[in-house]
């Protein structure tokens, strides 16, 4: 398995098998199964850097975490969110992740478990949490068709974190908030140049909305004739594939925009039509080489496709409809037996009253030996010692004989200033000294 360089990750609604499956997409084949996380939520399943396989339960208030090289979850750790998460996601270095709970958006590092914030700005529940791949933002979708661009440094970094409450949390700006939709938004997908590229996002409302996040202006609004329910870019982001509630998947060329903003797409036009799912297309993806596209509907199939025939070349059946589906790096970990993981996990804090007694110590084991300080030989250090002392000594002499010629020099002057001062004082009219020098100068 060294020379696969991609996989494929699927989820399905029946967990009697297992919750997540990886598989190999050139010929089928099953390369690894992950058990007892129950059923995984909708686009919830995502990796923790390149140790850990996470999903969010559908009817329980539990995160899932599985080493990528064992089918059993952690061990002695449960992570117990807040309530139920309709929406979940991670960084890419594994830092940081967020989960959406109703209407609410919650916060942790995932190393110390520290619940940092909970965002309150949505209006109905949040179905979709994406991060950048910079993971420098964040962005939510919920049920009441608003779509918020969040910057994460300004989210977790709070300078009064002892004194914030449930009741006070919050309050918090977005970068931008979309609010073109108006019917609950299903599926978004933003390219790989983060904030220096294009969000698209689908809705309900039949419309696939595509906007510049770096002037937080809609490009493009494409008006379809039934519900949408997925998206997908290809690799260079020159296509975009719309999956939609009857199972149909429409490519759409971006290099040829039109003139306006709004463009009415029609099954009786020239489009490039995937079809071959019987009930809704629940989630689609493109392979790393541009090849391939993966589509997971509610009919239990999971379909890899040909891009440039748009013909079927593998069908995955499952035993259920199909939840997770996306193209993801074939990860060594998963084939290691003694694999250790890198990333350190903590049990996720629930609320934001955090006793200032309590303070988390977490030990950092390096292997490495840091440098920081010089090393000596011992005797090169006894010989620098003996001249330092040598050199305080000759200093010490030094300054006394100093002392000794600002005495002496002190001591003239002192003695020349008092002969001067005799010297010029006037002689009294009285004085027996006077009176003779006053007969001389009469005669």
């Amino acid at each position: 398995m060294a020379n696969l360089l991609e996989v494929l990750v699927t989820c399905d609604s029946n967990n009697t098998l297992w919750t997540s499956s990886i598989w190999d997409p050139h010929n089928g084949t099953n390369l690894m199964t992950y058990k007892g996380g129950g059923t995984a939520e909708n686009r919830t399943a995502c990796f923790i850097g390149g140790d850990y396989l996470a999903a969010v339960e559908k009817t329980k208030p539990i995160l899932h975490i599985w080493p990528l090289n064992s089918q059993q979850t952690v061990q002695g750790m449960r992570f117990i969110l807040p309530g139920k998460a309709s929406a979940f996601a991670v960084t890419a270095d594994g830092s940081y992740c967020i989960a959406g709970i109703d209407e609410k958006i919650y916060l942790w590092q995932i190393a110390s478990g520290n619940l940092l914030t909970i965002i309150n700005r949505h209006y109905q529940k949040v179905n979709l949490l994406k991060f950048t791949c910079d993971g420098r933002f964040f962005i939510s979708a919920a049920e009441d068709g608003m779509v918020m661009v969040w910057s994460l440094a300004k989210v977790a970094a709070n300078p009064e974190v002892e004194l914030v409450t449930q009741t006070v949390a919050g309050q918090h700006d977005p970068v931008y908030i979309f609010s073109d939709h108006f019917l609950p938004v299903t599926d978004m997908c933003i390219s790989k140049n983060g904030m220096h590229g294009r969000l698209f996002t689908v809705s309900s409302d039949r419309t696939c909305k595509v906007y510049d996040l770096t002037s937080g202006e809609m490009l493009l609004n494409l008006v379809f004739d039934e519900p949408l329910s997925a998206i997908a870019l290809d690799v260079l982001e020159l296509n975009v594939f719309v999956g939609s509630t009857e199972g149909r998947i429409v490519q759409f060329c971006l290099t040829n925009p039109p003139r306006g903003k709004d463009l009415l797409i029609n099954s009786d036009d020239n489009s490039i039509i995937f079809s071959a799912h019987s009930k809704a297309v629940t989630c689609l993806s493109v392979s790393l080489n541009g090849e391939l596209l993966v589509s997971g509907g509610n009919d239990d199939q999971v379909i890899l496709w040909h891009i440039r025939s748009q013909q079927p070349i593998r069908v995955i059946r499952h035993k259920g409809s199909i939840t997770n589906a996306f193209f993801s790096l074939n990860y060594k970990a998963i084939y290691k037996q003694d694999f250790v993981p890198n990333i350190m996990l903590h049990s996720l804090e629930r609320t934001l009253e955090n006793n200032s007694d309590n303070v988390l110590e977490i030990d950092v084991l390096v292997n490495k030996n840091n440098n920081f300080w010089p090393k000596y030989e011992r005797s090169n250090v006894n010989d620098a010692l003996k001249e330092k002392d040598l050199d305080n000594k000759n200093n010490e002499a030094m300054l006394k004989d100093e002392l000794d010629k600002m005495k002496r020099i002190n001591s003239n002057l002192y003695t020349i200033a008092i002969q001067k001062a005799l010297d010029s004082t006037p002689l009294s009219t009285e004085s027996p000294s006077y009176r003779k020098k006053k007969n001389n100068k009469n005669k």
